[in-house]
């Protein structure tokens, strides 16, 4: 006996695979617009800076002039995908540092991925091939300070660069700026790329233009943050320039400067060559309390066409220092918390 299809039945089976269907193609569209909050993304973006510097700094930054490039900024491009928007529909402010860390892994594994080995196995063969041939670096803190929103699906730019150290810190400033409104003069490890602007006379920025712009904080940025970090060798404390010399990024330093030893005690402010007067009277106008002046100031570095000397890296040094110092006061914040006997407002749930 045949056995007669039920049409109603056939029909609600075809409505229901077209159903999952569609809702499996949203999702693989919403997933699509959303990479960078998928599981793992996260990891998988820093990874990818380790593993992009590691293959490709070596033979490019050897051939470069290491002392003009180390305040050179890296760049990294992205942009505000749906998740990462608050209910004002822009970019929420807690998602910027999540595209900090990718932008300062990328710059930190470019220009001190050698000088961290190289310095591990010298403190390794100094304490008499004890302990572990690898240095570690730590984040020590981070501060963003937010001038103008981005729109959901906006493009920008994330610039890197180191700002200046000590004999414990390292200093490193990141700007989120529009995409494409800066054009960089060149590209020191992509010798191959060229900036429209600078192959166009006509386009490119005059040095009256150059110098009056620097005078205000740049209309393309969008935030500033500025993060600390220090070089660990298990307990030990590594001085960022001892790093940054075996990753040759410093030039020679004069007679009477020595580099400071490794320790495990708290840092010293470095003494250096003392600053020109004019570079000084810059550097006094920056005041610690203004976010537009410490913008204004960290943007401000004028990059050399010429391999820099020992004194042109230590008045740059100096004045990032200007502007570290006043943001290493926050510190003291921590000092404000105290478990003592007093009433509070109250105690409430979030998401466990």
């Amino acid at each position: 006996m045949a056995v007669r299809p039920d049409l109603g039945r056939l029909r609600a089976i075809w409505h229901q695979c077209g159903s999952l269907g569609f809702w499996k193609l949203l999702a693989i569209l919403f997933a699509a617009l959303n990479l960078k909050h998928l599981p793992f993304a996260w990891h998988i973006r820093l990874i990818s800076g380790i593993f992009t510097h590691r293959s490709t700094l070596k033979p490019l930054l050897s051939s470069a002039s290491g002392p003009s490039a180390l305040f050179q900024p890296l760049i990294i491009s992205s942009r505000a995908q749906i998740l990462e928007c608050d209910y004002n529909f822009h970019k929420s402010n807690s998602t910027y540092f999540a595209d900090f860390d990718v932008g300062r892994l990328h710059l930190l594994a470019c220009l001190c991925k050698r000088g961290m080995i190289k310095t591990g196995l010298e403190l390794f063969n100094e304490n008499g091939r004890r302990g572990t041939q690898q240095i570690s670096i730590s984040l020590g803190g981070v501060s963003c300070s937010f001038r103008k929103e981005i729109k959901p699906y906006q493009a920008f730019e994330v610039w890197t660069r180191i700002l200046c150290w000590d004999r414990k810190w390292i200093y490193v400033i990141s700007h989120f700026v529009k995409k494409g409104a800066a054009k960089p003069r060149s590209y020191t490890l992509q010798p191959w790329k060229k900036s429209p602007d600078h192959e166009n006379p006509k386009m490119s920025t005059s040095k009256a233009e150059t110098e009056t712009r620097s005078l205000r904080p740049h209309p393309a940025v969008f935030a500033t943050g500025i993060a600390k970090y220090v070089f660990k060798k298990e307990r030990l404390t590594v001085p960022p320039e001892r790093v940054l010399q075996n990753s040759g990024l410093l030039p020679p330093k004069p007679g009477g400067h020595p580099t400071p030893p490794t320790t495990d005690s708290p840092a010293v402010p470095l003494e250096g060559t003392a600053i020109p007067t004019g570079a000084a009277a810059a550097v006094q106008d920056i005041t610690s309390t203004a976010a537009e002046d410490i913008i204004d100031a960290a943007l401000s570095v004028k990059p050399a066409d010429e391999e820099w000397d020992w004194e042109q890296v230590e008045q740059e040094r100096q004045r990032g220092m200007r502007i570290a110092e006043g943001w290493s006061k926050t510190d003291a914040l921590h000092e404000e918390f105290t478990d003592d006997d007093r009433p509070v407002l109250g105690r409430y749930r979030d998401i466990p």
